[in-house]
């Protein structure tokens, strides 16, 4: 219950305005609805405590730069052999791109932001822990 306080009600570490849980809350982080289910209760103290070590699947910002000389940056949405697809806003949505066309691609920072644990007490931490591995 301590847990699930942190989570929806802390404006500090705002978890509810990136993430969802069963539909309610934001959209920039990962759905985390089932996440006890996929993922280690050490994972997502990690994810907490360095949120760019590891980036979810679908949550990876980058900027690619094409031959034409444009940069392209957001979201990775979608990536096979032939093409890449983006999700920037600066763009209006998704983007693609044909993977023979870009120049370089870099890894941007995770959209979570660093320190997020460090406004949390170790119980605090250990509280949120418990109430994300009780989401099945």
């Amino acid at each position: 219950a301590r847990g699930k306080k942190i989570f929806n009600e802390r404006e500090d570490v705002a978890c509810l305005r990136c993430h969802a849980v069963k539909g309610s809350g934001g959209n920039v982080g990962p759905d985390l609805a089932g996440i006890a289910t996929r993922q280690t209760r050490d994972y997502l103290l990690v994810s907490i405590l360095d949120p760019n070590k590891q980036i979810a699947p679908g949550f990876e910002n980058i900027v690619v730069t094409l031959k034409s000389g444009t940069a392209v940056a957001g979201l990775v949405k979608h990536e096979d052999k032939f093409e890449l697809v983006i999700n920037s806003p600066e763009d209006g949505g998704d983007v693609k791109i044909k993977k023979d066309e870009i120049v370089r691609r870099e890894a941007s920072l995770s959209s979570m932001p660093e320190g997020a644990g460090k406004m949390l007490t170790k119980f605090d931490l250990r509280d949120l822990i418990e109430y994300l591995a009780t989401l099945k």
